[in-house]
């Protein structure tokens, strides 16, 4: 009775232990909640700015850390900075208050407006003073495409790199000036098409993995600084129109000192100050190739959206889909709407940007700087030293019965303790401290959720959303089919190779010179991720679900190797035995003796394979592997969530399919 007790005050310990750590990591409640600081407790602040992401990560953070600095010393806010590849992501992350402020580019920025409650209040320059960038087509430099007349053949020879769908010069501009006009769908003028930023693009021309892809100029500067080696090997075939530079927002909702200080620091940094001061500040800003910032509103998002309404004219009056009566309707909805913006009404709220200077570059300074909490680390050792004595009094001997030596009693405290040591070291970085924002926004969660479905029940509402859903229903089971085609292809290679490599690397079966090293191999293929493998392969094959293919099966192999291996290990020795005293050479001994008693199990293992592989499938499309997967990720990017239900539905029906036949397949063969 006292040792269940004991075990269960154990228990109660290591909860509150996890949940005490949870409370005292979130946030108190206070006077300026919404806006996470309590004015009166003297803390400094916190504010989110989000960089979307053009070129790798590294660079990123070499060439905004001095630019960050200099905000959180103008405004004397901590400045956290995200870093986000995937615009929708960081669309996503303003329209639920996961960053206050963000650099956009223009048609990213319009999405930031409409779904994320943000608001334009400055633009970028460049460094000469110009206010416009350019999107281009590039090739390869030996390529023989001159022109754009050549991209568009649309023979199907072409691998073509597109732009995020939330990007200005990688996605809107091209469809509205290439594309939409010619009434061409990418997907079916291109061999393939996979979408990527602009230095991941840039490489991938470069490097010949792709013909064709989108860029601009402002990339390409970069790109010539920073990697002129990769600069020399690509050439430009297509020049847009120009496109004016990129806009900085806030949310909307954020508080007036806020704004008054971030408008502060845009405006009158390079600006303001000494000379030295001065040219400091234009060093931090050349390696963002930026200029100075100037004064903005949602205003610099009209050309946007009339860019955006031309495309989708165009497309209108070139769509093969529509009716006559349908296209005379949707043509005349996109002329009023183009009519509208032309006056100047675009539907966003914009807001004049003219905010007051402040005399004073910030609040004055806090006690800054993240500190050790020696209380709370204090309060952990004592519950951990708790702990430890209440594991080696609970597990004490009582009674009659086998003693437990105090070695292994203390062996087995120190795990449990080091286990919650483990929970709690890793808290803070995996970011459990925020664990209550999961009940605190559930009603964000909602909302997203509800996008999925019909705004509303009138019968316009559902006929509208059943057509869009049948439509992406049409679009979806044709590449649902392509990936479980490459699945099965994936698992069949994988469970050849596994078989040998099965056997190799088990003790019972092989001698330790070969298992060791076949082990090693196998650790290898299991460890890298199937995008990783996918990539070697486009670089030697090229875009396409043959690259998929090959990295399940490598992936696979090192999977099913592993467990065809303790399979065999573990196998009944008597048949063996048996087998070795007809004399029987090893060969014999495995193929008579070792796979009829594991081919059950095998079988098994490779069917749950499969279901697996089916699922990781879906995922290659995101590098440009084919199937399912890119036109899910393109959806989600764009805010297509019907589109994006529809193909969510196919891939839970045909993985449940698999699911339900693999069950079949079992009870038949194993």
């Amino acid at each position: 009775m006292i040792r269940a007790l004991c075990q269960i005050l154990v228990r109660i310990t290591l909860v509150s232990l996890v949940l005490g750590l949870s409370a005292c990591s979130a946030p108190q409640a206070g006077p300026d909640a919404a806006s996470g600081a309590d004015p009166e407790s003297g803390e400094r602040r916190t504010l989110n700015f989000g960089i979307i992401a053009t070129e790798s990560s590294s660079n990123l953070e070499s060439n905004w850390r001095p630019f960050i600095a200099a905000m959180e010393e103008w405004t004397g806010y901590d400045v956290e900075p995200f870093y986000a590849s995937d615009y929708a992501g960081m669309i996503q992350a303003m329209r639920y208050g996961s960053i206050q402020v963000a650099w956009f580019s223009n048609f990213s920025g319009l999405q930031a407006v409409r779904l994320g409650g943000g608001q334009v209040f400055a633009k970028a320059t460049y460094p000469d003073g110009s206010e416009g960038y350019n999107s281009v087509l590039i090739v390869p430099v030996d390529s023989p495409i001159q022109s754009v007349e050549d991209v568009l053949a649309c023979d199907r020879s072409i691998d073509f790199g597109m732009g995020d769908p939330n990007s200005t010069s990688g996605y809107l501009v091209p469809s509205a000036f290439i594309f939409a006009p010619r009434g061409i769908d990418p997907g079916e003028c291109f061999n393939s098409v996979r979408n990527a930023n602009h230095e991941a693009n840039a490489l991938a021309v470069a490097n010949g993995l792709v013909d064709v892809a989108t860029n601009n100029t402002t990339n390409m500067t970069l790109l010539a600084r920073t990697r002129p080696d990769i600069a020399s090997r690509i050439r430009v075939v297509w020049t847009s129109p120009a496109i004016q530079t990129d806009p900085i927002i806030w949310r909307a909702d954020l508080d007036e000192e806020a704004k008054q200080r971030l408008q502060y620091f845009f405006m009158n940094y390079g600006r303001m100050g000494t000379p030295e001061e001065i040219a400091a500040a234009r060093d931090v800003l050349n390696p963002l190739y930026f200029g100075l910032f100037l004064p903005s509103s949602n205003a610099h998002l009209d050309p946007i959206v009339q860019l955006e309404i031309v495309r989708d004219l165009t497309e209108a009056r070139n769509d093969p889909d529509l009716t006559e009566a349908e296209r005379e309707v949707r043509v005349a909805e996109l002329e009023q709407r183009l009519a509208e913006v032309e006056a100047g009404n675009t539907g966003l709220i914009s807001q004049a940007s003219a905010v007051e200077g402040l005399a004073a570059a910030g609040p004055a300074e806090a006690a800054a700087g993240s500190q050790i909490n020696w209380m709370a680390s204090g309060v952990i050792l004592v519950l951990v030293v708790v702990l430890l004595t209440l594991l080696l009094w609970a597990s004490a001997p009582r009674g009659p019965g086998p003693r437990v030596p105090l070695t292994e009693r203390v062996a087995n405290a120190v795990i449990a303790a080091g286990v919650v040591i483990i929970l709690v070291w890793s808290f803070d970085s995996a970011d459990m401290d925020r664990s209550y924002l999961l009940v605190e926004n559930a009603g964000d969660m909602g909302e997203f959720i509800a996008g999925f479905f019909p705004e509303d029940l009138s019968p316009a509402s559902r006929a509208s959303y059943w057509q869009n859903l049948t439509h992406g229903f049409g679009e979806a089971v044709p590449q649902m089919i392509i990936t479980v085609q490459i699945a099965i292809w994936g698992t069949f290679i994988a469970v050849l190779a596994a078989i040998p490599f099965g056997l190799l690397s088990a003790r019972n079966v092989a001698p330790a010179w070969i298992v060791q090293p076949v082990r090693r191999l196998m650790d290898v293929f299991r460890s890298i991720n199937e995008l990783i493998i996918a990539l070697v392969f486009i670089a030697a094959v090229g875009l396409g679900p043959l690259a998929g293919v090959m990295a399940l099966a490598v992936h696979t192999t090192g999977v099913l190797a592993k467990l065809f291996s303790e399979a065999v290990e573990a196998v009944d020795d008597g048949p063996v035995e048996g087998v070795r005293a007809t004399g029987a050479v090893p060969l014999h001994e495995v193929i008579w003796a070792v796979i009829p008693q594991v081919a059950p199990l095998w079988t098994s293992f490779g069917l749950y394979r499969f279901e697996s592989n089916a699922r990781s499938a879906t995922v290659l499309g995101l590098i440009g592997a084919g199937g399912i997967g890119q036109i899910l990720f393109e959806a989600v990017r764009a805010f297509d969530y019907q589109r994006t239900a529809a193909i969510v539905i196919v891939i839970v029906i045909a993985v449940s399919a698999i699911d339900l036949l693999s069950q079949l397949l079992r009870k038949r063969l194993v």
